[in-house]
């Protein structure tokens, strides 16, 4: 083992032992390091670096390396760092002052920036180039950015400045412009699984595959996250930890993990529209002792999983019950219950109110979702095409009978009478796709309309597409406030109009209305489709009937007629032909 290794193992936390020491060793960033090794083996380092991602992908980890390998003493640029000179490992001990690393959570002033200035003029102490590591970039404020832009696009020679930062978007694209921008990724599962095991076999523990895919799940794409928790279940287990096996049911007790089980059941209440049922599930993970706000966080990673799974795509980690789980749903209705339970989370930490009411609350409230929307976010085609029942074989259509007019000429019957009319059909089937269409891109249209436009982002807060008909987009909206300003102010409207049309293709107009109203306005649409289609069997029976017998439409009542020869006596009047 190197002495960088050997520095490095003093430290008590799994996540900081085995923290890259070198380019090899990012885990998930391969692309990245490849370039860096690049950079620094042809001489062609930048002068500043936007490294941007999830927190634990390694983005200060990375900055760390870039700084040993410019300033490693090895004679052979692609072995940078070797981790075995002095620059090595001074950097790698912490012992390094040329290496600066500032938290701008607590060093975000225009003051804080100014001071930085006056230091970097100033040439390193013992090492090539000094690094200046900028954490959390995005909390500086906008004062300290236009302070920092000159020194930032024109640094010394000697000094190489790296931002690290989980919210790019919150960036000057003044600064972003001047920095050389690295976008790192969440790490696969897959991948955080195989870290994990190669750490056990390096601690020597017996851990369970099926216990890492749980903390590879629970991690979230952060491999800090997942060294954390198998510390957790590694100072659990003690001085057993060598030779007792660490199960999955003891990783669930530990870090209060949900069953999968306990999880399929209430999923599978939501299916069945049961509200009771899936409250005694909820019920049920209390009494056990169950993290209610993490059973929510399981919840909704469960129900995103199959929604993976039923668009197409699968989850290895996953059994395979929940395929058939999954096809108990449609895509939309899973979209449906996922929006929901995404809003879980969101008030927990500042509300102070009881996890389990809000779960409960949210689950039953998808419930009532998927009853609401049952015809409005129809089944995909797969869906219906599996449903539909297939007939045996097609029958012809009898010929229609030639009817006489009575004056020598045959006309021929419609044989479209009695049928439905097939463009009607077809338009219904069209709004059916594309009412499924704005469900599945809802999430994206708010975000589309929150950079365009706020106030009309923050009125579709609580608002959901429920009906197309026509060029009409019914929007349903709890509040009325909500409503009217949808309806009534007109710039708000088209804001909103032309988001909708670029994602469905056409023109559209929008009209909001409550969720009570949505099921009125489908009858009537279906009572409109069905007085059409009467006026069409109607005009079809008339072609047959002879011209002569037609109602003469301005034929007058019994009543009319009395009236028409009182006038005429009055006034002595004559009618004309």
């Amino acid at each position: 083992m190197d002495s960088t290794r050997e520095i490095m193992l003093q430290s008590g936390s799994l996540y900081r032992k085995y923290r890259p020491q070198t380019f090899d060793e990012l885990v998930g960033q391969e692309a990245i390091a490849r370039t860096l090794r690049n950079a620094v083996a042809l001489g062609r380092v930048a002068h500043a670096y936007l490294f941007c991602g999830p927190r634990g992908t390694g983005k200060t980890s990375t900055a760390r390396l870039l700084a040993k390998a410019v300033n490693c003493l090895a004679p052979d640029p692609n072995q940078r760092p070797c981790n075995q000179c002095a620059a090595c490992r001074a950097i790698a001990s912490g012992a390094a002052v040329d290496i600066v690393e500032i938290d701008a959570a607590s060093n975000r002033g225009v003051d804080d920036i100014r001071d930085l200035r006056e230091k970097v003029k100033y040439a390193p102490v013992e090492l090539r180039t000094k690094f200046y590591i900028i954490d959390e970039a995005h909390q500086l404020t906008r004062d300290a950015f236009n302070a920092f832009l000159k020194t930032l696009e024109e640094p010394p020679p000697h000094v190489v400045f790296v931002l690290a930062t989980t919210e790019p978007d919150k960036l000057p694209d003044t600064v972003a412009s001047r920095c050389q921008r690295f976008d790192f990724r969440r790490l696969p599962i897959d991948r955080v699984v195989e870290r994990l095991r190669f750490v056990c076999a390096q601690e020597g523990l017996a851990v369970d595959d099926a216990v890492l895919a749980l903390i590879a799940r629970r991690a979230t794409g952060s491999l800090r996250d997942a060294l954390g928790l198998l510390e957790r279940l590694v100072v659990f287990v003690g001085e057993r930890a060598g030779t007792a096996p660490i199960t999955l049911d003891l990783a669930l007790d530990v870090l209060g993990g949900s069953r999968h089980e306990r999880l399929a059941e209430l999923v599978g209440a939501i299916a069945d529209r049961d509200a009771g049922r899936a409250l005694r599930a909820i019920a049920a993970a209390a009494d056990a002792g169950e993290d209610l706000q993490q059973f929510g966080r399981d919840l909704t990673a469960f129900v995103r999983s199959l929604l993976h799974i039923r668009a197409g795509g699968a989850d290895p980690l996953l059994p395979e019950e929940s395929g058939k789980l999954a096809q108990r749903f449609t895509l939309a209705e899973l979209a449906v219950v996922l929006r929901k339970l995404t809003g879980f989370d969101v008030p927990l930490p500042r509300s102070g109110v009881d996890p389990q009411l809000l779960l409960e609350l949210t689950v039953v409230e998808a419930i009532l979702a998927l009853d609401q929307a049952q015809v409005t976010a129809p089944a995909t085609s797969a869906d219906r095409t599996a449903a539909a029942p297939r007939p045996a074989s097609v029958p012809v259509a009898p010929a229609s009978p030639a009817v006489s007019r009575g004056d020598g000429h045959i006309t021929q019957a419609s044989s479209s009478a009695g049928a439905p009319s097939r463009e009607q059909s077809g338009a219904a089937a069209d709004e059916d796709t594309l009412l499924e269409q704005l469900v599945l891109r809802w999430a994206a249209i708010r975000r589309e309309l929150r950079s365009a436009n706020s106030k009309a982002a923050a009125l579709l807060a609580d608002a959901e597409p429920r009906l197309v008909r026509g060029d009409e987009v019914i929007l349903a909206a709890p509040y009325e406030f909500h409503r009217r300003r949808i309806n009534e102010e007109t710039e708000l409207r088209r804001v909103i109009e032309r988001v909708l049309s670029r994602h469905l293709g056409r023109p559209c107009r929008v009209v909001c209305v409550a969720p009570e109203e949505v099921e009125t306005l489908r009858k009537r649409g279906v009572n409109e489709s069905s007085r059409h289609e009467s006026t069409d069997e109607a005009g079809a029976a008339g072609g047959r009937v002879e011209e002569e017998d037609a109602p003469d439409p301005r034929a007058l009542s019994g009543d009319d007629l009395r009236r028409l020869e009182a006038a005429k006596a009055i006034f002595d009047a004559v009618e004309l032909s």
